[in-house]
């Protein structure tokens, strides 16, 4: 599958993911995808409180951890097995980021090794 494609596919499972899971509806999702990791920008998906909260050190820390440990287990198949399978690559971390000023979430998956599919 080409790269754009895979883009797509992605920032689509992703988008249903926030709105079945997380009842949000992304402005925009965005997914870049390289060589040793997948960048996806979610537009708009805190909601006032949550980007009140990310205001503060310990508000963002919880945030981010809560978001990783969606990505990770949010939904069967999570997000982090299907970015693996789509991919035939392991995913070996993954990282998000927050903004209390604009309500995007950041999310960076790090890539492994190909997989034996």
């Amino acid at each position: 599958m080409e790269t754009d494609q895979l883009s797509t596919t992605l920032a689509e499972a992703i988008r249903k993911f926030e709105e079945e899971e997380m009842t949000v509806r992304p402005a925009q999702v965005t997914v870049m995808i390289g060589e040793e990791l997948v960048l996806v920008h979610l537009k708009e998906v805190l909601s006032p409180s949550e980007r009140a909260l990310a205001k503060t050190d310990i508000g963002q820390a919880v945030l981010l951890r809560f978001n990783t440990l969606l990505f990770n287990s949010g939904s069967d198949p999570s997000i982090t097995e299907q970015v693996s399978k789509a991919l035939e690559r392991e995913v070996i971390d993954v990282m998000t980021s927050v903004s209390p000023l604009t309500g995007s979430l950041i999310v960076v998956f790090s890539l492994g090794k190909r997989l034996d599919v």
